[in-house]
């Protein structure tokens, strides 16, 4: 039995740039942090043909063969996934997710990383997590068919607080050093909380990128200045710069809300009115937006403030603390 399990993660500033719609022509920048908020992977040879379970979705698929798992859409990233790298013969997948489905916290992504991770165990095989993230990344887009960037994969993949910079073809990874006294307290600071409004990023992108290839001059400009907030956010965050880094997130979620109307559900406004009320100092939706998770920056000593004030506005906080470790993967036995 192999188990693995990768860190999901919040954006701080920069997604969108990772897509290679942009990132190949103009270069990205991302910056995040991995959160003790994890897809899970269990996987095990034998048995009955092939099974999959999604046990956070309640979604079962079987066949007999790798070449009988259809591309229709149920757990496609796990298909993908196994008819890439799962050696020949009966195997059972387990999957669960920490988060809710459609969060914006790069579940997919993670989930991609956790499952290369054990399938390359069970082909005796091992793989720097660099390239974890870009395998998982090939996987999602180019078997799965589902659009979005590289930057979840490499949060998940590498932990900590990375600084991500893409250019033709290579993506860049710098894990940043925060003085310890503002990691401490950026954490502390940190609130997510979950909208409970489900998003389809796949959507979300689809409608972006296609106004960016019509060359509508303000999605261009929008993402052109989501990269400078990535820029700024490591300035900030390398200088301990807490203040500053709620002007960036804030900011950064004007530019996102440029990318697409529906950026901002009705529950999202609500959501940040009350915790900008009780003493939040900066937000921004995680993820492509249109729904999912918001997180917040507030001010010394009101994170609980804001986490009471979120959920009496009807929001779920996410309780998390930073990932240092990255994905990880090992072997067990029945006990």
């Amino acid at each position: 039995m192999i188990r693995s399990r990768a860190p999901l993660r919040i954006d701080l500033a920069g997604g969108w740039t990772d897509v290679p719609a942009y990132a190949q022509r103009h270069g990205g920048a991302v910056v995040n942090v991995a959160i003790t908020l994890y897809a899970h992977v269990m996987t095990s040879l034998g048995g009955d043909g092939i099974r999959l379970r999604a046990l956070d979705l309640g979604t079962a698929v079987k066949a007999q063969k790798l070449d009988d798992l259809r591309a229709d859409g149920e757990l496609s990233l796990v298909k993908a996934a196994i008819r890439r790298l799962a050696p020949e013969g009966p195997l059972a997948v387990s999957t669960r997710c920490d988060a809710p489905p459609g969060s914006g916290l790069g579940g997919s992504g993670a989930l991609g990383v956790a499952l290369v991770a054990a399938l390359d165990i069970l082909r005796e095989r091992r793989r720097m997590p660099a390239e974890l993230a870009g395998a998982a990344f090939d996987i999602e887009t180019q078997d799965a068919g589902i659009v979005g960037g590289s930057q979840d994969q490499y949060a998940a993949a590498l932990g900590g607080i990375q600084f991500l910079a893409y250019g033709e073809p290579q993506v860049t990874s710098t894990r940043l050093s925060l003085p310890r006294a503002a990691a401490a307290e950026l954490e502390q600071s940190l609130v997510l909380c979950y909208s409970g409004a489900s998003r389809f990023s796949s959507d979300t992108h689809r409608r972006v990128w296609a106004a960016f290839d019509r060359g509508e001059a303000d999605v261009r400009a929008a993402l052109d200045g989501l990269k400078s907030c990535a820029l700024a956010m490591r300035q900030a965050l390398e200088r301990g710069s807490l203040g500053q880094v709620g002007e960036i997130l804030s900011e950064n979620w004007k530019l996102q809300q440029r990318l697409d109307g529906g950026m901002k559900t009705p529950v999202m406004s609500e959501l940040e009115k009350a915790a900008l009320a009780a003493g939040a100092e900066g937000v921004k939706a995680c993820g492509a937006g249109a729904g999912g998770c918001l997180v917040f920056i507030t001010r010394p000593g009101r994170e609980f403030d804001v986490s009471e004030a979120l959920h009496e506005a009807g929001g779920t906080i996410l309780r998390f603390s930073f990932d240092q470790e990255g994905v990880s993967a090992w072997e067990t036995s029945e006990r």
